[in-house]
């Protein structure tokens, strides 16, 4: 693995020779690929994959034809974001929800069909209904019932002397430059909206250097595709499996922000998948409450990485950290900062991240651990950018273990003498890198 990468994981010189944990990567059916058939150079040196047809270096696992029909990564992160700036959201007064006609709510903004679906599903009136309606062109009629049964809703809140509710009316630009409903949803909704979905996706990553965005899709509302690796980003780079990251969100309720890496032999001139073997770790975050995006990105985080090693030993890693003590994690950091030529300011961010983690859900389970310890550096990577975030990551996996294949004994090992040298430390010095909240 190249030094100038973020990684989680260290590898050793001579990486032990690994397939995809089937506790992790499961089948899934699809094209099947000839036993023994792999990537490989032919004698000019040209890569074809595993059912024959030319691909690259970068990625060996997609026929080069496909690869020209997909989007850099990188332009379709940056067009996703590009269409932020022409969407807003207004909080209105349940009273005010009600429509004027069939297609305009009462303050005269448009809605269009998606942003009527949304009204409709506070009412009891069911899809085929309003379709009817709609198609027959009873257009006061649908009018009156939506409005008859929001009405009902409200009447029925106030009835048991509750506050007032309010709704968040999501509207985007229209071709024309006006604003149009695109959906109406409750206080409790969750916002995530695309542009921060693929924003969290590509600070997942160890950079966007050559990732293919293949089978996208984008209506200003709803994303969705698959996200091919190079093979360069994975942890062994010669392996018989392409790495991939499928990936869905929708800003008007039609699905929840879903991240599921998968491993494939080969994917033809057409884009079909051969060989494809889906992750049980997987991110399936509903648009409910309050979603905490820093804990939402660490998911992620740990998805990809764990795609990136094909599942192995990365888990493995992972549930010996939990279990490796640690007596002192204040001087443990600071030893650790100092040691790795941080700041003291990042030596306080380190300290504020783990202290933040213990308040995650299953945190206590993490505290005065290894993991813990790694868990606050990797969360406190995130208030930076650029080279400092990638080099205080890259950090976390020279820290964690010996080597990609570390038994839980190795690991314990390595802990024990970080917390001998951390015993040595003064006081005057651990209390600069502590973390004092305000």
């Amino acid at each position: 693995m190249s030094d100038t990468r973020t990684s989680f994981l260290e590898l050793d010189d001579a990486p032990v020779k690994i397939q995809p944990n089937t506790s992790v990567f499961s089948n899934a059916g699809g094209f099947q690929v000839a036993e023994g058939s792999k990537a490989k150079q032919d004698a000019n040196g040209n890569w074809v994959n595993a059912i024959g047809l030319q691909s690259t270096a970068s990625h060996r696992h997609v026929s080069k034809i496909w690869q020209d029909k997909c989007t850099p990564l990188a332009d379709f992160v940056n067009d996703v974001k590009g269409e932020a700036p022409n969407k807003k959201d207004i909080t209105k007064k349940e009273s005010e929800i009600r429509l004027l006609d069939a297609s305009t709510l009462i303050d005269g903004t448009p809605l269009n069909e998606s942003g009527l679906n949304s009204l409709r599903m506070f009412t009891d009136i069911p899809s085929t209904m309003l379709n009817f309606l709609k198609e027959r062109e009873y257009n006061d009629e649908m009018v009156k019932f939506v409005n008859g049964e929001l009405d009902r809703r409200e009447t029925e809140w106030n009835g048991k002397g509750k506050d007032a509710r309010s709704f968040l009316v999501r509207t985007r630009q229209d071709d024309e430059g006006n604003d149009i409903i695109r959906a109406i949803v409750s206080e409790r909704y969750g916002v995530i909206d695309n542009a921060e979905a693929m924003e969290i996706i590509a600070n997942s990553l160890p950079s966007l250097d050559d990732a293919l965005a293949s089978h996208i899709f984008n209506n200003g509302d709803d994303i969705f595709g698959n996200i091919l690796l190079p093979d360069h980003m994975k942890s062994e780079p010669d392996s018989d499996y392409g790495v991939g990251i499928a990936f869905k969100n929708s800003e008007i309720r039609n699905s929840t922000f879903r991240i599921s890496p998968f491993l494939f032999r080969a994917i033809c001139l057409n884009g079909m998948i051969w060989g494809r073997q889906n992750s049980e770790i997987t991110v399936n975050q509903k648009h409910l409450g309050k979603i905490d995006l820093v804990e939402l990105q660490n998911q992620v985080k740990v998805a990809i990485q764990v795609a990136l090693t094909q599942g192995n030993d990365m888990l493995t890693l992972m549930g010996h950290a939990k279990q490796v003590k640690v007596e002192n994690p204040l001087a443990t950091i600071a030893m650790l900062a100092r040691d790795n030529k941080m700041t003291t300011a990042q030596g306080k961010l380190w300290h504020k991240g783990y202290l933040d983690s213990l308040h995650e859900r299953h945190g206590d389970v993490h505290e005065k651990t290894a993991f813990g310890i790694i868990n606050g550096l990797t969360r406190s990577a995130q208030d930076y950018n650029g080279s400092t975030r990638e080099q205080m990551e890259t950090t976390a996996s020279f820290i964690l273990a010996p080597a990609i294949d570390s038994s839980l004994q190795e690991i314990s090992k390595r802990w024990g003498m970080i917390g001998e040298r951390a015993k040595q430390l003064e006081d005057k010095t651990i209390n600069q890198y502590q973390f004092v909240g305000v």
